[in-house]
């Protein structure tokens, strides 16, 4: 028997803007029953080509032995591959495989756009000009989607002579921009023009051929300033388990690391799991960490899951009764309840935002007060442990400053 208990910051809220980023939602195409294609994904013109689905478990282009490439998806089942540069081509020679978003950007929100991409093994020739546009409507009036669309401007795009030969590796091309409010649409391509695009040759074994086609996968746009969200304080019983943090989802999942306390977490202290949610089972009352990072900007969030039933409702009532005091505090913090706790709680735990433990000593309630001295710590926001006489533990959370 497992206890669900399913917090989800917002069940609505968007995490990844990109509908199926990670191709693995497939769809028969009505125009060739044999072949798939991934949902949400077309062109802008839908009887133009834009790129095909590749999968390692659906007919009849399977990879990672195809004609096209060697390469597995970098995460499932499915990528996507595209002609990106070809100017010998009579048609054709240009794929820009549109996304219609979850919902319309935010206005003056800045969003971390990422894209991971492998040149095909037949190419001939990498190229630099790879990019994403986020734009509204207008997109739908495009028709001539095969020649270079030039005269957008990608808001995202690889470096100018960062030009990607890579058939083994996938590459990743990040950046971040502030939407308008009006991009409903996503386009990925190749936004210049054949002169200038840079490339370098790959392959000469498929000369006089001039082509560049990339494989595509784990497309995510997510809000740069998104809050790292660990779940909510709960309890279960022994034997039971609980859902953590967030439904995962390409590119969130990969922002975020799990750790749990008292591990000490540093740069390399290994992650018990990297994803935006999971499940766990402890078997005592235990504290859980996420570090989320997101284009390069961390934060953190923790999550307490205590294990003794019996008491679920005194101690959430417990943990809502305490108040600290101050908060911010300079060199003593002061903890107070309305009901007597002399028999309940015997020792503090302090640790900082990374899971550090930093102070560790007994504590005596008198009149529902006791206090801890904080005059070591530097400024900062810290977490503070109360443990329980029955292994229970009431945690909160206070800042220094001085």
């Amino acid at each position: 028997m497992i206890l669900l208990t399913l917090y989800f910051k917002g069940n609505s809220q968007i995490i990844n803007y990109i509908n199926n980023g990670g191709f693995e939602e497939v769809i028969t195409n009505t125009s060739t029953p044999l072949f798939y294609s991934a949902k949400y994904w077309g062109a802008t013109d839908s009887v133009k080509a834009y790129g095909e689905l590749l999968s390692k478990i659906t007919f009849p282009i399977k990879v990672p032995l195809c004609n096209y490439t060697y390469q597995w998806p970098r995460h499932g089942s499915n990528h996507l591959i595209s002609l990106q540069y070809c100017p010998t081509c009579s048609f054709n020679k240009r794929g820009y495989p549109r996304n219609r978003l979850k919902h319309n950007l935010k206005a003056g929100e800045i969003y971390c756009v990422t894209i991971h991409v492998n040149l095909s093994n037949q190419s001939t020739y990498g190229i630099d000009a790879i990019g994403a546009y986020f734009g509204d409507g207008s997109l739908d009036t495009i028709t001539q989607c095969s020649i270079p669309i030039t005269y957008l401007t990608p808001q995202i795009a690889n470096p100018v002579n960062n030009i990607i030969t890579d058939t083994l590796n996938w590459i990743t091309i990040k950046g971040t921009f502030t939407a308008t409010g009006a991009e409903k649409y996503m386009l990925i391509g190749n936004f210049k023009s054949d002169a200038n695009t840079n490339k370098a040759l790959a392959n000469p074994t498929n000369l006089p051929a001039f082509a560049a086609d990339y494989l595509i996968d784990d497309v995510s746009c997510i809000e740069l300033n998104l809050p790292a969200f660990a779940g909510r304080d709960t309890s279960i019983f022994a034997g039971h388990s609980v859902f953590l943090g967030r439904q995962p989802d390409v590119g969130i999942d990969e922002a975020c690391k799990w750790y749990k306390l008292p591990t000490i977490i540093t740069p390399t202290t290994p992650a018990i799991d990297t994803v935006a949610g999971f499940w766990v089972s402890p078997i005592t009352t235990s504290t859980y960490v996420v570090r989320q990072e997101i284009c390069g900007l961390v934060k953190w969030d923790t999550v307490v899951v205590y294990m003794d039933a019996v008491g679920i409702e005194k101690f959430n009532l417990l943990k809502n009764d305490l108040r600290l005091f101050p908060n911010p505090a300079q060199d003593i913090l002061q903890m107070q309840f309305t009901v007597d706790v002399e028999n309940e709680f015997k020792t503090i735990s302090i640790y900082n935002k990374l899971g550090q433990l930093l102070q560790e000593e007994d504590l005596i309630f008198k009149n529902k007060t006791a206090s801890v001295k904080t005059d070591d710590l530097e400024n900062g926001v810290y977490f503070l442990k109360l443990h329980g006489t029955n292994s229970q533990t009431v945690s909160k959370r206070f800042v220094i400053n001085r």
